[in-house]
């Protein structure tokens, strides 16, 4: 638009604004006209613009999603794989006994055959190293009661060259009393006993064993020794620590194999176990009965005790012993489900390491072993295997077989447990999936003897 002339009159400047008029309107029209034209390019751009972006988000978000997808898919494969060697069960190990060298001959029978000392017990922290155990049972305490509060340690001989283990006895006078060496080789285990808690392995005491073991239960012994193993063993005080001073056992388990006034240890055994429990909440209290049930419908020895609510509340678990009672064990007259109606909480199976372990009878083989897991691994009840014992179970204890008899392979049977607890099988093809039943060969199973006793004098293991 040009300017007015600066010299022009007023009536000059209307008539030129009045001659400009239409001029004005029609770039009026114009701009408005042109400006619309740019909003609805604008809108048009704008609308463009948020249909690309919605159309990117979709895109991004399916992409997204596909991404997620394949992440859970990779996660649910990964899960998948990591379930399939997830433990389903705990592996129980017995120490202390070298039952490798116990005699036992798979051909001629019991105190016959000669064991190499290069062949016994390890140190524990050898066996805690393999990675196979979750608990290992240092066996046995097998003197103590009479009122006296005193008891032994007995350890069997051991593959070392150091103080290791031997017979330790406290005199209950809460004084120190046994050789120096004794001393050493205790505080010595107890090292191991730290390694093996440092690698997630659960170290526990077994009391009593076999029933020649000269322990005993007579009244106040429960209260008593309950306070006594507390202090001396679990996270009491004492000044007098057969371990040494800072080890402290995950709990105590009670293998009483005979009952010689039950109107005298039965009190007392409960007294015992919820007292002891009492003194000490985290530690781990167990029991470990025969399999055997007698007439009475329980064991013999320990099964009141069990069946009595105070005294199972404060039980964690049971060990029950399928090994040297062929009547109750697997083929003749596995007994699994009878002893869920005895016991509600979880269920160990006790093994033999070996044939030789088990003097009168009941080690699995592969087969038998893939066959009794087939049974109850699907049971909320069942916990795992024990092994009696990891010297008969793991290198460089041999695996003795009626096939393999002259030239026997080492033993990797504590591994092929490990293996079924894992799922992993046990190399065995399992009597279940061939469909077959356990025997009830009551005639069989009773050709050792009910108890070990009897068969030391009576069974060998010829077939």
């Amino acid at each position: 638009m040009s300017e007015p002339h600066p010299s022009a009159t007023t009536a000059e400047l209307e008539k030129l604004d009045s001659s400009n008029q239409p001029r004005n309107r029609r770039r009026v029209i114009a701009v408005a006209s042109i400006a619309a034209v740019i909003v609805i390019v604008a809108v048009a751009l704008l609308a463009y613009f948020l249909t690309r972006n919605k159309s990117d988000s979709t895109q991004q978000t399916s992409t997204n999603t596909t991404s997620v997808s394949v992440q859970t898919s990779a996660s649910v494969s990964a899960n998948a794989t990591t379930s399939s060697t997830t433990k389903h069960g705990k592996l129980f190990g017995y120490y202390g006994q070298n039952a490798i060298a116990n005699g036992v001959d798979i051909m001629e029978g019991t105190n016959s055959r000669n064991t190499s000392t290069s062949d016994y017990q390890r140190p524990l922290a050898y066996y805690c190293e393999t990675g196979l155990y979750d608990v290992m049972n240092l066996a046995f305490l097998n003197l103590f009661g009479g009122g006296k509060n005193t008891f032994t340690i007995t350890f069997a001989s051991f593959n070392v060259t150091t103080p290791y283990g031997g017979d330790y006895t406290y005199n209950g006078d809460d004084t120190e009393s046994n050789d120096d060496s004794v001393v050493e080789g205790y505080a010595n285990i107890g090292i191991d006993i730290k390694k093996c808690q440092a690698l997630g392995v659960k170290v526990m005491l077994s009391l009593g064993g076999d029933k020649v073991s000269a322990y005993t239960f007579v009244a106040g012994d429960g209260l008593s020794y309950a306070t006594l193993f507390y202090n001396m063993f679990l996270d009491g005080n004492s000044t007098v620590r057969p371990f040494g001073t800072g080890v402290i056992l995950d709990g105590i388990e009670m293998d009483v194999e005979k009952n010689d006034d039950p109107t005298v240890w039965n009190p007392e055994m409960i007294t015992f176990l919820v007292n002891l429990k009492k003194l000490s909440p985290k530690s781990q209290v167990a029991v470990v009965p025969q399999c055997y049930l007698g007439t009475t419908g329980e064991d013999q020895n320990v099964g009141t005790v069990i069946a009595n609510a105070t005294a199972a509340a404060s039980i964690d678990y049971l060990i029950i012993q399928y090994y040297n009672n062929p009547i109750c064990s697997y083929p003749f007259g596995f007994n699994y489900q009878t002893w869920k109606t005895l016991y509600s909480g979880p269920l160990v199976i006790g093994l033999a390491g070996d044939w030789t372990s088990a003097i009168s009878g009941g080690f699995l083989d592969a087969s038998a072993l893939q066959t009794v897991y087939d049974l109850i691994k699907d049971d909320d009840q069942f916990t795992g295997f024990s092994v009696y014992d990891v010297s008969s179970s793991n290198p460089p204890a041999y695996a003795w077989s009626y096939l393999e008899y002259s030239n026997p392979p080492l033993s990797h049977y504590s591994q092929t447990l490990r293996n079924v607890l894992d799922g992993k099988g046990s190399g065995g093809v399992s009597e279940v999936a061939l469909g077959y039943a356990p025997l009830q060969n009551i005639s069989t199973a009773m050709r050792c003897g009910g108890t070990w006793v009897e068969a030391n004098s009576t069974c060998t293991n010829a077939v």
